[in-house]
C-alpha cells in the first residue's frame, strides 16, 4: 500500500508542477507576444520609432503600476490563485481583442490591459509553487522557471510562422486558447493550498496591516538590492531585445519568421541558463552567481553596436538569452530569506522594480529616431554595467538555505 501512495503522490505532484508550469510557458510568452510581429504592427499603423518605444515601454510599464498592488492583495487576502487566474482572464481577453484594434490607441489600451493582467503571473505563481512544494523547493523553482523560457522559446518562433502565413492579428490571438483549459485546472489544484504563515503583528485596520507587511518587506535588504539590480537589467534587456526586430530588419532584411527564429534563439537559451542559474546560485552564493551573466550581457550588447553579419547578430542575440534570465536566482534567494507571509509581496516588489524597466525602450526609442539604433545599444550596455556595479553591495556568502540544511 506504501508503495502505491508513494506512486500516487509522486503522480499528483507531477500533475501539480506540469499545470502551474505549463501555464508558466504560456503567461511568459504573452510577454514576448509583439516583438515576432512588431515590424509588421509598424507597417500596419505606419508607427515612428518614437510611438515603437511607446507601445514597448506600455507593455512594462502597466506592470510596473500592477504588479506590486495585486502581490500585496494576494498576501493580505490570501486568494492567490484566485487573483492569479483573474490576470490570466484579463490578459487573455486583452490579446483576443487585439485581432479586431482599428488604431495605434486602442491597441495600446490593449497591451496595458494584456501586460497588467499577466503581470501578477509572477508574484502568486512563485509563491503557490513555494508553498505547495516546500520540501523540494529549489528543484520545483528550478522546473518552474525552465517551463517560463520554453514558452518564451518556442511560442516566437511558431507565432513568426503563423503571422508569415495568417498575419500578426491571427497570431497572437491563437495563443489564448490554452487558458481556456489552464485556468480552472489551476483553481481545480492550488484553490485548496493551506494559507501561508502571516507575519506576526498587532495591527487590526486594513491600512496597518498593510503597513506591517511593506515594512516587513524593506526591512529586508537584499529584497531591495535585488529589485534594484533586477530593475536596471530589466532596463537593459527591454532596450537591446526589444529593437532586436527591427535591428534585424533594418540591416539584414529578415523577414517575421527569420525574426521568429531570431528571439526564439534569445529566449531558448533561457531553457539552458536557468537551471544553470539555480544551479550557480546553490553553489557559489548570490553575489557571485549574479554578477558574472550580467558581465557577459554587458559585453555582448556592446558588441551589437559593431555587428554587420548575420550569423554573428544569432550568436550576440543567444549569448545574451544565456545570460540575461537572472531571475531563478533572484527568486530562489527571495524564496529562502523571506517569511512565507510576505513572500508574494517581496517578488512583487522585485517584478514592480524589474518593471521600471519599462523607460529602456522609451529611452531607445528617442535615442533611435535622433541618432540611430547604435546609440539605444550604447546605452543598454550602460545600464548593465551599472547593474553589474550594484551587485558589489550584495553579501558574498549568501548560499541558498535549502542546500545549507
Amino acid at each position: 500500500m506504501s508503495t502505491i501512495k508513494t506512486r500516487r503522490m509522486r503522480l499528483i505532484d507531477t500533475l501539480d508542477i506540469g499545470v502551474i508550469s505549463v501555464s508558466h510557458s504560456f503567461s511568459d510568452g504573452y510577454t514576448s507576444l509583439l516583438a515576432p510581429v512588431l515590424a509588421l504592427i509598424v507597417l500596419d499603423f505606419g508607427l515612428s520609432e518614437f510611438q515603437v518605444g511607446i507601445l514597448l515601454s506600455t507593455s512594462t510599464f502597466a506592470t510596473f503600476l500592477m504588479v506590486f498592488p495585486s502581490s500585496l492583495a494576494a498576501d493580505l487576502s490570501g486568494r492567490r490563485v484566485e487573483i492569479l487566474v483573474s490576470g490570466l482572464g484579463i490578459a487573455s481577453l486583452a490579446y483576443l481583442s487585439m485581432a479586431a484594434a482599428d488604431s495605434f490607441w486602442i491597441l495600446i489600451v490593449l497591451v496595458f490591459l494584456a501586460r497588467g493582467g499577466n503581470s501578477v503571473f509572477h508574484p502568486c505563481g512563485t509563491a503557490l509553487v513555494s508553498a505547495r512544494f516546500s520540501k523540494m523547493r529549489p528543484l520545483a523553482i528550478s522546473l518552474f522557471a525552465l517551463a517560463g523560457n520554453i514558452g518564451t522559446g518556442l511560442i516566437p518562433l511558431l507565432q513568426g510562422l503563423i503571422a508569415e502565413s495568417n498575419g500578426w492579428r491571427l497570431s497572437i490571438a491563437v495563443f489564448t486558447l490554452p487558458f481556456s483549459v489552464l485556468i480552472p485546472l489551476l483553481m481545480y489544484r492550488y484553490r485548496r493550498l493551506p494559507d501561508f504563515s502571516k507575519i506576526e503583528g498587532n495591527k487590526s485596520t486594513l491600512r496597518g496591516k498593510i503597513g506591517e507587511i511593506v515594512a516587513a518587506v524593506f526591512r529586508d535588504r537584499s529584497v531591495t538590492v535585488l529589485g534594484i539590480v533586477y530593475a536596471l537589467g530589466g532596463t537593459a534587456s527591454k532596450a537591446s531585445i526589444g529593437f532586436i526586430p527591427l535591428l534585424a530588419a533594418q540591416k539584414f532584411g529578415m523577414n517575421s519568421a527569420a525574426i521568429g527564429l531570431l528571439m526564439s534563439i534569445y529566449f531558448g537559451m533561457g531553457i539552458a541558463s536557468k537551471p544553470l542559474m539555480v544551479m550557480m546560485y546553490g553553489r557559489y552564493g548570490l553575489r557571485h552567481s549574479i554578477r558574472m551573466p550580467l558581465l557577459i550581457s554587458f559585453i555582448a550588447t556592446l558588441s551589437m553596436i559593431a555587428v554587420q553579419d548575420m550569423a554573428l547578430l544569432f550568436v550576440l542575440t543567444g549569448i545574451v538569452g544565456l545570460s540575461n534570465p537572472i531571475s531563478p536566482i533572484i527568486l530562489a534567494s527571495t524564496a529562502d530569506k523571506s517569511h512565507p507571509g510576505i513572500l508574494t509581496t517581496s517578488i512583487g516588489l522585485i517584478y514592480s522594480m524589474h518593471a521600471v524597466g519599462f523607460v529602456g525602450p522609451l529611452a531607445g526609442g528617442v535615442l533611435a529616431q535622433h541618432f540611430d539604433l547604435s546609440a539605444t545599444y550604447v546605452m543598454a550596455a550602460g545600464v548593465f554595467f551599472v547593474a553589474f556595479a550594484v551587485t558589489m553591495t550584495l553579501p558574498s556568502a549568501n548560499r541558498s538555505e535549502s542546500q545549507r540544511k
